[in-house]
């Protein structure tokens, strides 16, 4: 019962927020670019005094960096819709920002830990992250989202490289068009080679001082080695960083799937392939530990990313459970939280400059305090209650 009269609730807010009343409310307050948005467009420059504030990533820089992933794809619809992509600066994010302006990177990597009830905006700070990673010059290993290669797998198979391994084919070849997409430029500039030389199969060899563009094309264009390929590009690329070719800059969203007791991959005999069976875990995995320097890691971990009945705490120590926790261990761990009231304000006015939110009682303290109380400051929550269908 009462969650039908929440419901109700929600229904009759949403219907007198998302769309133009007939109703003629006079308004006298304006909305003004100046106290919502920055026009400070570089990330490398975002400090607290633009925290809550909007700023803008063109078209080409969108399509570079997030052409195959990174944005929660109901933002993205919405930032189509509303002819722009903009995202908040919040305090994570400065607070991640200021670390890497300030990291040592003669010393061993540092792990980075985003948490939070699912919604309250993780994927949008690493979005962050990884147009700062891009502005600063690090070359980015980028998984827009880790329970896509186990819960959503379109084809496994024994690893051509590892025994009692599996591979996916299909995702290491989207991966790799999204590495090259986002960091062909910067390799073509680095000119990084391999150190080793790769064979596989008589006539397929990546010799020693290939360039690294090569085991790219070489996955792009022959899916049965893409994983092997992704194996070996991320370890040259951890070699390269470690010797100041390069300078790194790992960034994963839902790390905790790795962890995961289960995926939707079932063998002959019926058993389940787990998460630490594919070959692109372990990968990612000694990636993300911190035996090499010149680079950071950032990763976030998310209840969504387990099964439904793994999702009682956003707590770090319970979704990466021991393996992961131990894994990560020593980290450094950063809380997304739902919006405080400058944000909230911030995101209200956003929307109504983009004509989002039209009911003219938006703009008044009782309607924003309504929209407040209705959606909890949850971004996920108010960007649903705001929505016009």
């Amino acid at each position: 019962m009462m969650r039908y009269l929440r419901t109700c609730n929600i229904l009759r807010v949403w219907r007198r927020f998302s769309s133009i009343s007939a109703e003629s409310v006079p308004v006298t307050e304006s909305i003004t670019n100046d106290i919502f948005r920055t026009n400070e467009s570089n990330p490398v420059n975002h400090r607290v005094e633009h925290n809550s504030r909007f700023y803008s990533i063109s078209e080409p820089v969108k399509k570079q960096l997030f052409a195959g992933g990174g944005l929660p794809k109901e933002y993205q619809s919405l930032s189509e819709t509303l002819n722009g992509l903009c995202i908040m600066v919040r305090k994570p994010a400065i607070e991640l920002i200021h670390y890497l302006n300030k990291t040592n990177f003669d010393a061993p990597v540092l792990r980075y830990v985003l948490y939070g009830k699912t919604g309250v905006g993780k994927s949008l700070s690493l979005a962050h992250v990884v147009h700062y990673g891009s502005s600063a010059g690090f070359v980015l290993v980028h998984v827009p989202w880790v329970p896509k290669w186990f819960q959503y797998v379109k084809v496994a198979t024994p690893s051509s490289v590892h025994a009692n391994k599996y591979d996916q084919p299909i995702e290491a070849v989207e991966w790799l068009k999204h590495f090259s997409t986002q960091n062909g430029h910067l390799l073509h500039k680095l000119e990084l080679k391999t150190s080793n030389t790769y064979t596989w199969s008589k006539r397929e060899v990546t010799a020693e001082g290939s360039p690294l563009s090569e085991l790219i094309d070489l996955g792009l264009n022959r899916a049965k080695y893409a994983t092997g390929c992704i194996v070996a590009l991320l370890d040259e690329l951890k070699r390269a960083a470690s010797s100041k070719q390069c300078r790194l800059l790992v960034v994963i969203d839902g790390f905790n799937s790795f962890f995961s007791p289960k995926s939707n991959v079932i063998r002959e005999d019926k058993s389940m392939v787990l998460p630490s069976d594919f070959l692109l875990t372990d990968a990612l995995l000694s990636l993300t530990r911190n035996d090499w320097n010149n680079g950071a890691v950032v990763v976030s971990v998310d209840p969504s990313a387990h099964p439904p009945e793994l999702r009682e705490s956003p707590l770090p120590r319970y979704l990466l459970g021991k393996t992961g926790f131990e894994h990560l261990d020593p980290f450094v761990p950063i809380e997304v939280q739902n919006y405080n009231d400058k944000e909230f304000r911030s995101q209200i006015d956003y929307y109504i400059e983009r004509n989002w939110l039209q009911q003219p009682k938006a703009r008044t303290d009782n309607g924003q305090a309504e929209l407040s109380f209705t959606s909890g400051k949850h971004p996920y929550s108010l960007m649903r209650l705001v929505a016009p269908y």
